[in-house]
C-alpha cells in the first residue's frame, strides 16, 4: 500500500474547473472525507471498479477519443486491474471533497473500532485488489481492548468481561467437543482478569445450559442454538474482529493512504456552503438529459455531480439540501439561502467533554469506565499503543504505551467558545488543575497519570451536540430518459444521500458512532452497484465553429432505479441506526446518573456485576458488535426478489 507523505498532505494535487474553463462535473461525489466518507470511498471503488471476476466494465472503444464532459481534453482514465482477470479500460472516477487543508498528525481525539464495523475492513481487504493488507493495517495502527471494565473512581473493579464476548460465534467443522475448543477461545489472554478469563463464554448462564445439556446426554448436533451467543454452538470466534483503540487521525490516515493506492482523488480545502438542484437542460454546456446537484464550497469553486453523498458531519450542509432541497432559477437567492443554512445548528447536551492522549501505561489491560459520585462526571480509559510481543527484550520505554481518557462532566451553560484543541500550555493547565481536583475527591492514581504526563497531547474540549435522526435519507430520483422506472422531468432534483453523522448524530457512551457511518458505507455501495450499475452514455457535442461536432463517452452509474435502492438503504439502515444510537443516549444517561446518585449506583453496580456474571458482558452492547451489514443486504435483496 501507498504511504502517505507529509507533502502529500500539506499539498494536495486538485484539479479546478477554472483549469478547463467550465464548471467540473463528476458523476459521484462524496462531500466529507472523514470516516465515512474515505471508507464509502472505497468500497464504491471496488464495487464499480473491482466487481470481481463477473465483472467487466469496459464498455467504450480503443479509439474512443474527443472530451470529456466536463469541457476538458478527454484523457483515458487509468486501466482498472483486478485480482484476476484482464484489466478495464474505463472506471468510475471517484471524488470526496474534504474542508481541511489537510490530513494532520495528532489531529482529533481516538475511538473505538468493533466488529460491525471492521467487517467492512475485512471485506474490502478480500475484494479490493489495491488494499489487501487494510485491515492488518489498521489493527497495526491501533490496540486491542481485551477487557472491557466497570470501576469506581478510587479503582475499585465492579466487573470485568473479556473483549471477544461481543463477537459472535462462527461456524466450526472440528469434530472436538466444545470444552476442548473453549480450551483454545482466548485463552490468549495474560491471566490479569483471572475471573473473566474462567467463565464461560456467553456467561454462567450459558456454562450452566450446556452443562444441563451434556448433563442429560442431547448429541451435539441436536442442540439447541440457543445455547451459543450466536447462531453456531461452537466456541470460534473472529480475533481479526476483535475490539481496538485506535487514534483517529491514525486511522483516516490508513484510510487515506488506501484511498491514494486506489487512485481516488481526494480534493482539500473544499467546505461545501450549499447544494442546488439544476433542472435538465439546464446550459451547463451538456447535452445530458438528466439533473444534477450544482455544489458550492467556501473557496468560491463550483462543480456539479449526479450523485451528491454527504458525509459532511453532524454540521451537515448535504443534509440541509435533503431536507429542503432547493432548485435554481433565476430569481434564487444563492446568499439569503446560504444565510439558513448557517443559522441550523445541533442541540447542546449539556454535556461537556475533556479528552485528550499520553504516553503512559493502563494499570491493567482493557477499556475501564469509571464512574465517581464525588465528582459527579463519568470517564472512558482505553489504550491506543502496547509494547508488541515481538519487540525484543528489555523493558519497553513509556514511548511504546498510549493511553486515551475522556472524562464527561455536567455543564449546563452551552460554552462553544471554548470548544476547541487546547495548546500545549492551556492542556498542562487544565489538566493538571482537574488532576489536583479528582485527586482531592479521591480517584485513584491510575485515572491522573495521564493528565499529569508531559507526554500529554492532542487535548481538546467540546461539547456533546445531537440532532434527531432522519426517517428519509434521500432526495431525487431515477433518470428521465423516459425508461421504466424513471421520474417525470418536471419532479426531478438532483440527487443526495446522506450517511453517517449527517444522517444520525451519535452521543458517544456506546462507542457506535463510526461503526455506524462505515456500516452505512459498506451498505449504501452494495445498493448503489447493485441497482445501478455503470453504463456508457454517448454525448454528441457541438464545437465552437459550428461546424464539426465531437462524441463523447460518460461512464457513469444508471440511476434508474436509484429509488429502489434508496428505498432499501433507508428501510436496513433507518431502524438500525435509531436503535443503536438510541441505546447509546441510554447508556449515557445511566453512567451519568451513577455519578450523581449514591443510591443508584449501587442498584447500578449490583445490575452490572449480575448481568456480566449471566452474560459475559452487558447486553446492550452486542446488538452493535454482532451485526453483519453483508448479511443484512443479502436479506433484504432476496425479498426485494
Amino acid at each position: 500500500m501507498t504511504t502517505s507523505t507529509n507533502e502529500e498532505l500539506a499539498n494536495p494535487e486538485i484539479s479546478t474547473a477554472e483549469e478547463c474553463g467550465t464548471i467540473e462535473h463528476h458523476p459521484i461525489v462524496i462531500v466529507g472525507g472523514g470516516i465515512g466518507g474515505l471508507v464509502l470511498a472505497l468500497c464504491l471503488d471496488q464495487v464499480y471498479n473491482h466487481p470481481g471476476e463477473e465483472g467487466d466494465n469496459s464498455l467504450a472503444d480503443d479509439d474512443d477519443k474527443g472530451d470529456d464532459d466536463d469541457g476538458c481534453p478527454k484523457t483515458p482514465p487509468p486501466p482498472a486491474t483486478t485480482a484476476s482477470g484482464p484489466p478495464r479500460k474505463y472506471r468510475l472516477p471517484i471524488h470526496v471533497y474534504e474542508s481541511a487543508s489537510a490530513y494532520g498528525d495528532n489531529a482529533g481525539g481516538a475511538i473505538g473500532l468493533y466488529s460491525n464495523g471492521l467487517r467492512v475492513l475485512r471485506d474490502l481487504s478480500a475484494a479490493h485488489p489495491e488494499v489487501p493488507d487494510l485491515l492488518s493495517d489498521v489493527r497495526d495502527a491501533g490496540c486491542d481492548y481485551l477487557y472491557r471494565r466497570w470501576m469506581r473512581h478510587d479503582g475499585t473493579e465492579v466487573a470485568v468481561a473479556r473483549e471477544d464476548e461481543l463477537l459472535p460465534d462462527v461456524e466450526n467443522d472440528d469434530d472436538n467437543d466444545d470444552d476442548e475448543n473453549e480450551a483454545d477461545d482466548g485463552r490468549r489472554y495474560s491471566g490479569e482478569s483471572e475471573a473473566a478469563d474462567r467463565r464461560s463464554r456467553g456467561g454462567s448462564f450459558r456454562g450452566l445450559r450446556k452443562s444441563f445439556v451434556n448433563l442429560i446426554g442431547v448429541p451435539k448436533n441436536d442442540r439447541a442454538s440457543g445455547i451459543s451467543t450466536a447462531s453456531s454452538s461452537s466456541n470460534m470466534v473472529e480475533t481479526e474482529l476483535l475490539s481496538l483503540g485506535i487514534r483517529r487521525w491514525k486511522y483516516q490516515r490508513v484510510l487515506y493512504d488506501a484511498c491514494l493506492a486506489a487512485g481516488i482523488r481526494i480534493h482539500f480545502g473544499k467546505r461545501l456552503q450549499t447544494a442546488m438542484s439544476m433542472p435538465p437542460g439546464s446550459g451547463d454546456g451538456t447535452e445530458d438529459n438528466d439533473a444534477r446537484t450544482m455544489l458550492h464550497f467556501k473557496d468560491g469553486s463550483r462543480i456539479t455531480t449526479s450523485l451528491l453523498v454527504g458525509a459532511d458531519g453532524i454540521n451537515s450542509k448535504a443534509r440541509n439540501y435533503v431536507t429542503n432541497p432547493t432548485k435554481m432559477d433565476a430569481g434564487h437567492d444563492e446568499q439569503q439561502h446560504s444565510t439558513a443554512q448557517e443559522g441550523y445548528v445541533p442541540e447542546y447536551t449539556g454535556v461537556t467533554c475533556l479528552m485528550g492522549c499520553a504516553n503512559v501505561p493502563r494499570a491493567q489491560r482493557g477499556i475501564c469506565f469509571p464512574s465517581s459520585a464525588t465528582t459527579m462526571c463519568h470517564a472512558c480509559y482505553y489504550p491506543t499503543r502496547v509494547p508488541r510481543e515481538d519487540g525484543g527484550d528489555g523493558d519497553p520505554g513509556e514511548d511504546c504505551y498510549e493511553q486515551v481518557f475522556q472524562i464527561y462532566f455536567p455543564s449546563p451553560v452551552e460554552r462553544p467558545d471554548t470548544w476547541r484543541t487546547l495548546t500545549e500550555e492551556e492542556a498542562r493547565e487544565e489538566c493538571g488543575e482537574l488532576a489536583r481536583r479528582l485527586r482531592e475527591d479521591g480517584w485513584d492514581e491510575q485515572f491522573l497519570t495521564a493528565l499529569e504526563s508531559p507526554t500529554l497531547t492532542g487535548v481538546l474540549r467540546v461539547g456533546l451536540r445531537s440532532r434527531e435522526g432522519l426517517d428519509r435519507w434521500h432526495v431525487g430520483g431515477g433518470d428521465i430518459s423516459g425508461g421504466e422506472g424513471s421520474d417525470d422531468a418536471a419532479e426531478v432534483l438532483g440527487r443526495a444521500v446522506l450517511l453517517g453523522d449527517a444522517a444520525h448524530p451519535p452521543v458517544p457512551y456506546i462507542g457506535q458512532g463510526a461503526m455506524m457511518a462505515m456500516e452505512d458505507a459498506g451498505t449504501l455501495a452494495k445498493l448503489l452497484g447493485h441497482f445501478c450499475p455503470i453504463t456508457a452514455i454517448e454525448q454528441q457535442r457541438q464545437q465552437q465553429d459550428d461546424h464539426n461536432a465531437s462524441s463523447t463517452t460518460i461512464i457513469r452509474p444508471n440511476f434508474a432505479q436509484f429509488s429502489n435502492a434508496m428505498s432499501v438503504y433507508e428501510s436496513l439502515r433507518v431502524p438500525r441506526t435509531k436503535a443503536i444510537l438510541g441505546s447509546s443516549v441510554q447508556l449515557g444517561k445511566t453512567q451519568q446518573k451513577r455519578a450523581e446518585s449514591k443510591l443508584y449506583n449501587a442498584w447500578r453496580e449490583m445490575s452490572i456485576k449480575a448481568q456480566v456474571w449471566a452474560y459475559g458482558t452487558l447486553p446492550v452492547m452486542r446488538p452493535g458488535a454482532a451485526f453483519d451489514y453483508g448479511v443484512a443486504v443479502e436479506e433484504a435483496l432476496l425479498a426485494e426478489g
